[in-house]
């Protein structure tokens, strides 16, 4: 069993950055997710919270011995679970994955939430991961977890990179929407 956590501040609000969680599929820093499909989604009308499940087309390079013995193609699905509280402010999303499951499980669990010290312009990024290939010889299952960790963190790298590009994109839309306003207004 491997693990993998990642922390990150970002400079936008939550507002935004939430958003952008959400638009950050298709990018060109994340070739590899290919599709994103929304499953299920509502809003509890008590407590205003935003549940939402999608199911995430994603290509990759698996080792060709693995492909080999196997039998797979290079797609796999991840399901993801995400719950978006606009009272505390978080946006909690799990995901695990659903090719192969049988031989590596792939629990990740992503938690964004205001910066405490600045919570109107800084946002928490908090990533956590555990990686298992119990389902695999026992030989075989430490070499497996390593290479999919390995992945894993290069992946978590340019999903961050991903994230940014959208962020910034938001915010050239916010300041169009504002000089397009008061360009109205003049």
């Amino acid at each position: 069993m491997r693990f993998f956590e990642a922390t990150h501040k970002y400079p936008f609000d939550w507002e935004t950055v939430s958003l952008a969680s959400f638009r950050k599929y298709p990018n060109d820093k994340t070739p590899h997710v290919q599709h994103v499909e929304v499953l299920n989604q509502e809003i509890d009308p008590e407590t205003g919270v935003l549940k939402t499940e999608r199911l995430i087309m994603v290509k990759q390079n698996a080792p060709r011995l693995m492909m080999k013995l196997l039998g797979g193609s290079d797609s796999s699905y991840v399901l993801e679970y995400s719950e978006v509280d606009p009272r505390d402010k978080t946006l909690t999303m799990h995901s695990t994955n659903l090719t192969f499951s049988n031989l590596l499980t792939v629990g990740e669990k992503i938690v964004y939430k205001p910066d405490p010290e600045d919570t109107k312009n800084s946002t928490l990024f908090a990533q956590s991961a555990k990686l298992s290939a119990d389902g695999v010889l026992s030989r075989f299952s430490s070499y497996i977890e390593e290479t999919c960790l390995k992945r894993f963190h290069d992946n978590a790298l340019v999903g961050k990179l991903g994230l940014e590009q959208v962020l910034h994109k938001i915010l050239a839309e916010k300041r169009q929407e504002r000089g397009g306003a008061g360009n109205m207004a003049a």
